[in-house]
């Protein structure tokens, strides 16, 4: 995994929402459930927005490298009995599985986390296992709920956007929660 701060400049992704079914429903941590108490790594909240994926990216390569085996077995047995475009359409057929959960796989991990401390708002997002974060101050943050869906945190001229792995319903708590928090400080 990559790790890397934005320039002053940059935020993550625009504000688009992920289709429904690339998303599913996402994991997360209930705002109401992440306690405002000092933790022994020095953050007093931390929220985790997870995609929701069926399969880890362990449990694909054990599931293609099945279907590899009961594919290649009925593929040859078909070339034995003469079906000779079997085989190579079989190959073609896996080759294009392997695509599609590379493709899958690369996304499985994708998270989004929002830490708070007394020093600092820290926004981490990783997408196809690259990390990247932008710490803010608290005090000068500013929260918001725009037209997107998704919610926006801005200062100092930087604006990330966060939400993508929580439900639409919830984004509003989200934002409530993390506007609560920073009051708190």
């Amino acid at each position: 995994m990559h790790h890397a701060d934005l320039p002053q400049s940059a935020s993550n992704l625009p504000p688009q929402d992920v289709p429904a079914a690339e998303a599913g429903v996402a994991h997360e941590l209930a705002c109401d459930q992440a306690p405002y108490r000092e933790s022994g790594d020095g953050w007093m909240r931390d929220w985790v927005f997870r995609r929701n994926c069926s399969m880890s990216p362990r449990q694909l390569i054990v599931f293609y490298a099945s279907l590899c085996v009961v594919s290649l077995i009925v593929a040859s047995i078909a070339w034995d009995v003469g079906g000779s475009l079997v085989l190579p359409f079989t190959g073609i057929e896996l080759g294009s599985v392997a695509l599609a959960l590379v493709v899958y796989g690369r996304h499985a991990t994708d998270r989004e986390r929002v830490r708070l401390s007394a020093q600092q708002l820290q926004v981490e997002w990783e997408n196809a296992g690259v990390v990247q974060s932008v710490s803010f101050n608290p005090q000068w943050v500013r929260v918001s709920l725009p037209d997107s869906g998704l919610i926006e945190v801005s200062s100092a001229g930087r604006t990330v956007y966060i939400g993508r792995y929580s439900r639409p319903e919830r984004r509003a708590v989200l934002a409530k929660d993390l506007r609560a928090a920073l009051r708190a400080l």
